[in-house]
């Protein structure tokens, strides 16, 4: 019988995960309520080298999101997932491509990894009004942002990447 609880712990937990509600669909925001979510955005920021972010609107698996940034924040790459960016308001560059440098050990479950530099990358500076689209599994980092930075950014799984 003692044996029996840990098995039963075991067997049951995947239907307790899978008991959790999924995230909350959002399937519409008002172009007038950007400037509120910009808002919101900056408040939540409590240090200039992070990256605030606040959702749009969302169908899992996919987010659309705000991200509000005043300064550097690190490189990344997603495993398996495109990244569209299309610039809101100010100015940065954009380095992608090359590879990560001090790759810090993923969370379980997170197609992110996270490094303290990005090495070979190519810079393209991008403004308001700009859309780029970064491909699964390419480092990027935004650099050199001038002021406040908001972009809106949506991570699209890409199948067999």
């Amino acid at each position: 019988m003692k044996h029996a609880l840990p098995l039963l712990a075991v067997l049951a937990f995947p239907l307790a995960a899978a008991a959790q509600p999924a995230a909350p669909e959002k399937l519409f925001q008002s172009g007038a309520d950007i400037p509120r979510l910009i808002a919101q955005a900056k408040a939540n920021q409590k240090s200039p080298t992070v990256n605030s972010v606040v959702p749009i609107v969302t169908v899992m698996p996919y987010r659309v999101l705000l991200e509000y940034r005043t300064g550097l924040t690190p490189p990344t790459l997603h495993h398996g997932e495109a990244e569209l960016v299309h610039v809101l308001k100010g100015a940065a560059n954009l380095a992608t491509g090359g590879h990560l440098t001090g790759i810090q050990p993923p969370r379980p479950g997170n197609p992110t990894d996270v490094g303290t530099g990005i090495e070979g990358a190519t810079k393209r500076h991008i403004v308001e009004g700009d859309y780029v689209m970064v491909p699964p599994s390419t480092a990027h980092q935004f650099q050199d942002v001038e002021g406040e930075f908001v972009i809106m950014s949506v991570h699209m799984p890409v199948p067999g990447k």
